[in-house]
């Protein structure tokens, strides 16, 4: 596993200090407002939930800290998935009734931090049917995280990190009309491709520390307001050459470059602002750090 940064984890998921204790197996978790975690043998759980009509569903996903992989799968199952974890106290909980799927880390998942780089392992492999819409909502805490949401049918995301580097990819157009895309990124390092497959008629992205890099390339089926707000840390934006663009950097002391764009005013266009159909209306509110706006060839 990847390393995970403990003072982040302490800092995101507890609010106070941790000790770790216990250098031979089996390794405990000591936590000073909780019980004691101990690291177990390593378990594996499989679910699946077959899919069961084309209405549209809810997906939570609570997930505490590890790696985190979501990807398309089976047409005909809403959900399967594989869990490796090693404190018992960590088995999810999968949950499906009235049209709303809730994945989550079990008891603990609030109340721990890692012994070590190898000792604890928390591992998500979740696939979501390409068959039916789906409203998702995705919470992680600290880790790694893939979420390839190619083919899938998204009317609506909502994705909230904490720590960690984690990449969200959309490499189709997606099979379904996206009313509103939002992020909210603490210090994590985020890198999104491909949001015009997406095309969400809102996007509203939030961000702590750390990096982002929105890749907003791709077929767009409409046109949308976009609204980011940086803290502390790099933002990177790739803006498409073939739907009208245009962005208004507000606020902080960041330094802002730009390749491919021209000033118009108190913003910046791309050569098919005021000439395409399809327009994207981009407005950034910065702290400190540094902003780059750059139209793909």
């Amino acid at each position: 596993m990847r390393r995970i940064v403990i003072a982040l984890v302490a800092l995101l998921l507890m609010g106070s200090s941790l000790a770790c204790c216990c250098s031979t197996f089996p390794r405990t978790i000591q936590v000073n407002t909780g019980p004691t975690l101990e690291v177990v043998e390593l378990q594996e759980k499989k679910e699946s939930i077959p899919l069961d009509g084309a209405e549209p569903v809810a997906v939570e996903i609570l997930f505490g800290a590890g790696e985190l992989e979501i990807a398309s799968g089976d047409p005909d199952q809403l959900f399967s998935g594989r869990f490796l974890y090693n404190v018992a106290e960590w088995e999810p909980e999968i949950t499906y009734s009235d049209g709303k799927l809730i994945i989550q880390q079990g008891d603990g998942a609030e109340s721990w931090s890692w012994p070590g780089e190898d000792a604890a392992r928390n591992e998500w492999e979740l696939a979501l049917s390409p068959g039916v819409p789906l409203e998702m909502d995705i919470k992680t805490g600290a880790g790694q995280g893939e979420l390839d949401l190619t083919d899938l049918q998204i009317e609506k995301l909502d994705i909230d990190l904490g720590a960690g580097d984690f990449s969200v990819q959309f490499n189709a157009p997606n099979q379904a009309e996206m009313s509103r895309f939002t992020l909210d990124v603490g210090a994590a390092n985020l890198e999104i491709t491909g949001v015009g497959n997406a095309s969400p008629e809102e996007m509203i992205v939030q961000g702590g520390a750390g990096k982002i890099s929105l890749d907003l390339t791709g077929d767009w089926a409409n046109s949308a307001d976009i609204e980011v707000s940086s803290g502390v840390g790099q933002l990177d934006l790739r803006l498409p050459d073939d739907v009208g663009v245009r962005v208004e950097v507000t606020g902080g002391l960041s330094n802002v470059e730009t390749s491919g764009l021209s000033r118009s005013g108190d913003a910046y266009v791309n050569d098919a602002y005021d000439e395409a159909e399809i327009e994207l209306n981009i407005t950034i509110t910065t702290g400190v750090g540094q902003v780059d706006l750059k139209v793909a060839e």
